[in-house]
């Protein structure tokens, strides 16, 4: 795991910028640092290491073939590269390779195959690649976008790193910092901001499942290798017997392979599902003491650290934990929010934060349950999704809604504002949204200030049209496409990597995502169990009360604790005179908000959070 940087200009910008923006990253590789240009000053790449395969100086990047020719810099791991990289050697059974790490079988994978060497590979990572001969520059991306790339493209310049605070250090993508209305719009809507955006107009998520090809003239050529709805076709699996087999062996496959290391590795246990079937799955396998570790909360509304305590007693695990108070999130969270470079209100970056760092002084990689809920239907929204499209159901839907919305409790209320009709292509965004407590499309037109550029969030995907797909099907595929990976898997790479903390998701391996694609509903969700086969499988580790209880989610106690430790920032950012600095929502509608929430109607807690995490960004960024 690493960080990555990169500039190619028409232009010598200088040793200076590249060196700037690879020590913005030295957080995720603190153990070495370096950085290569080109003999003709106009491509420099930079690189910082935490070193996971392979600890040897000799492996450190920038790296260069043997012949000289190609540059690599690499962020990530690739778990089959010993497999890959005998396929190389009976392409060229001459070479010999100097390391043992996956950044050179990675190296000469491109030299043999060319960009066709990035369907061999299996992992999360993102890849630069400069041809010295062709003055050609290569990027690529994983499969679901564990690992980011940012990037920056004008006539003059293309310039690349892991994380938005390297990109600004230089100087021509600093001065063209302009800020993007409609991905605000869209974080109001969301919660983050969705791939291709950022908050930046002039700076770009690097799209998931790509490479591209950047030549001499700087011109850009991006080209999709992987979708998920690439793999939506296919016999659909209903037969539990053997679904529950092949699925285990693929999720031992996926574990395995993710224990292989030169450092230490242990899981997140959270006393979940998905946590707990890696942590079993990981536990057997694992050599010596397997170290497990949780976040729980003095709040025992929002507690279960006493499940994973539970888990990690019958697997045998070496566990650690920690209890957070609210006084403790308030002192982090303005190091949190500052960290993640655009708006981000996903709050359970907090705990992720806290045990990244706990895990830190013990493991050097950990692994997590993330992809577990979206691949197997275990969030909420998916029955949502089902009762919004039943005939009947929308038949009542708009008084349904009214009568609870003007009648009913705050619970009622929210629900209220879930069951509002909307159009379709704005669908499954609205049931996310409001499953999340965040601001409707309606919502937003009567807050903002400017609605003249206002658009709404649409997403159809017309290649999601497999008969046998129910509307939980597609609500998960949504959120596979953009919940996950551009607030989940971001909220894990920032907040570990910060910790200079290795994560790996067994669960999303690409051979169990598109294994569980084909998975029939009723073996994900039985007799009203969600993530039924998972569970099926993890009661061979673990008792069934461990199992069966109500889901709970790695969240904060967010609406009481902004009463209470975090009632300051309503006050500092969400006052009129902030509000009226930025110009963009109008101030008597959040100071009607912030009555409601105060009144009762807790659950705007997330309408009011959202507000502040947008404003506190404009006046740390203005």
């Amino acid at each position: 795991m690493c960080g990555i940087a990169g500039i190619y200009s028409k232009t010598n910008p200088g040793q200076a910028v590249i060196a700037d923006m690879t020590n913005m990253l030295l957080h995720r590789g603190p153990d070495a640092h370096a950085t290569y240009t080109s003999d003709s000053k106009t491509l420099s790449l930079g690189h910082t290491r935490l070193s996971i395969i392979d600890l040897s100086q000799e492996a450190n990047q920038p790296m260069r073939s043997a012949d000289d020719r190609y540059v690599i810099v690499l962020n990530g791991e690739i778990y089959n590269f010993k497999l890959v990289r005998e396929e190389i050697k009976l392409v060229n059974p001459d070479l010999r390779f100097k390391t043992n790490s996956d950044t050179e079988v990675v190296l000469n994978a491109f030299i043999t195959w060319g960009h066709e060497m990035v369907n061999r590979l299996e992992g999360m990572f993102a890849v630069a690649l400069y041809d010295t001969n062709e003055k050609k520059l290569f990027l690529f991306r994983d499969r679901i976008g564990k690992k980011p790339i940012f990037y920056f493209s004008d006539p003059e310049h293309f310039v690349f790193a892991s994380e938005i605070k390297a990109m600004l250090r230089h100087p021509v993508v600093a001065a063209s910092n302009g800020i993007d209305q409609q991905a605000i719009h869209e974080f109001l809507h969301l919660g983050y901001i969705p791939e291709p955006k950022t908050i930046y107009r002039a700076i770009a998520k690097f799209p998931a499942g790509c490479w591209a090809e950047v030549s001499s003239d700087l011109s850009i050529k991006i080209h999709s290798y992987w979708a998920v709805n690439g793999h939506l076709e296919g016999e659909i699996v209903s037969d539990p017997r053997k679904a529950k087999e092949a699925l285990r062996v693929k999720l031992d496959h996926a574990v395995q392979k993710r224990l292989v290391s030169d450092v230490p590795v242990g899981s997140f246990l959270s006393g979940g599902t998905d946590s707990s079937l890696v942590t079993a799955i990981a536990s057997r396998h694992a050599y010596g003491n397997f170290k497990t570790f949780n976040i729980g909360f003095k709040d025992q509304a929002f507690d279960e650290h006493h499940y994973a305590a539970k888990v990690a007693t019958c697997l045998k695990t070496e566990h650690y934990e920690y209890l957070l108070e609210e006084r403790e999130a308030a002192e982090i969270l303005e190091t949190c929010l500052h960290h993640f470079d655009e708006p981000f209100a996903d709050t359970s970056a907090i705990p992720t934060m806290l045990v990244s760092k706990l895990a830190r002084k013990e493991v050097v990689v950990a692994l997590t349950g993330d992809g577990g809920d979206e691949l197997f239907l275990g969030y909420g929204s998916y029955t949502w999704a089902n009762r919004l499209s039943n005939h009947f159901f929308r038949s009542i839907q708009e008084p349904l809604s009214y009568g609870l919305r003007h009648l009913g409790n705050d619970r009622l209320k929210r629900i209220s504002e879930l069951l509002r009709k909307v159009d379709t292509p704005g669908l499954r965004s609205h049931i996310f949204s409001q499953e999340q407590y965040f601001f409707s499309d309606e919502e937003i037109k009567n807050l903002l200030i400017n609605t003249e550029y206002y658009k709404p969030f649409a997403y159809e995907d017309p290649l999601v049209h497999r008969k046998s797909f129910s509307p939980a099907d597609k609500q998960a595929i949504f959120d596979l496409k953009y919940y996950l990976k551009d607030d989940l898997l971001v909220k894990v790479d920032r907040a570990s990597m910060f910790h200079a903390l290795e994560c790996r998701c067994p669960l999303l391996d690409s051979n169990v995502i598109e294994y569980a694609l084909l998975l029939s509903d009723d073996l994900k969700k039985k007799r009203n169990v969600s993530k039924w086969i998972l569970k099926e499988i993890l009661e061979e580790y673990i008792p069934k009360d461990l199992i069966h209880r109500p889901k709970w989610g790695f969240s904060i106690p967010l609406a009481r604790w902004l009463k209470n430790d975090f009632h300051y920032l309503l006050d500092k950012y969400l006052n009129s005179k902030t509000l009226e600095e930025s110009g963009l929502v109008r101030a008597d509608y959040v100071k009607k908000l912030i009555s409601s929430f105060m009144g009762g109607e807790t659950y705007l807690y997330n309408r009011i959070w959202i507000l502040i995490v947008l404003h506190k960004w404009i006046k740390d960024n203005s």
